[in-house]
């Protein structure tokens, strides 16, 4: 797979437009690169090539996909300017959810078959006794 076919990484470029995949997948290995400290905007723009942290534009799209990953949990922020990683990785955050998700799809899916089994049993009763 190509990290361009990533699901994860294109979900996470709808609200980053300005970003290009490559940029995204830069700010997320230097997130993980990151030790378990607090960190700012301006430590992650320091580390990302100058085209990016040049670019006020760019720089903001970068604030923004650090609040996105906090909205869904793999970042925290302690106070107004400063960020805190709530798991080793990305992938490492999400895993739990995925395998929670999968339980999830599981349970859904049983439910209705075992409906049409009990919906068909009535109805081949039915059928025998007006035979």
């Amino acid at each position: 797979m190509n990290k361009t076919d990533n699901p994860i990484i294109k979900m996470l470029l709808w609200r980053v437009r300005k970003l290009k995949t490559e940029e995204v997948v830069q700010v997320l290995s230097i997130i993980a690169s990151l030790q378990d400290r607090v960190f700012t905007l301006t430590d992650i723009v320091d580390e990302l090539p100058k085209e990016i942290s040049q670019n006020r534009q760019k720089r903001r799209c970068v604030g923004t996909l650090l609040k996105n990953l906090s909205e869904i949990g793999y970042l925290s922020k302690p106070s107004e300017r400063k960020w805190v990683k709530n798991a080793s990785s990305l992938s490492h955050f999400l895993n739990q959810f995925i395998l929670e998700l999968s339980s999830l799809e599981k349970t859904f899916y049983a439910r209705p078959q075992q409906e049409k089994k009990k919906v068909l049993g009535v109805l081949e009763k039915i059928d025998k006794t007006s035979r």
